[in-house]
C-alpha cells in the first residue's frame, strides 16, 4: 500500500506542507510507503480566482 499526500497550498514550505509531513511520518511508521506531491508551481492551478459579486 502506499498513502500520496497532494498539497495544493501555493506556500510550498508553509504550514499545511509542515502539517503533511507529520502525517506521512506517522503513516510511514505503521511501514506504510508514503509520497508528497507539491502541487506549486502548476501553470494551470495559479491561474487569478473568479469571483461572483
Amino acid at each position: 500500500m502506499k498513502v500520496i499526500g497532494f498539497n495544493g497550498s501555493p506556500r510550498k514550505d508553509g504550514n499545511t506542507t509542515l502539517l503533511m509531513g507529520y502525517l506521512l511520518r506517522e503513516v510511514e511508521k505503521e511501514g506504510i510507503e508514503t509520497e508528497l506531491v507539491q502541487l506549486f508551481p502548476c501553470p494551470f492551478l495559479s491561474l487569478p480566482l473568479v469571483t461572483s459579486h
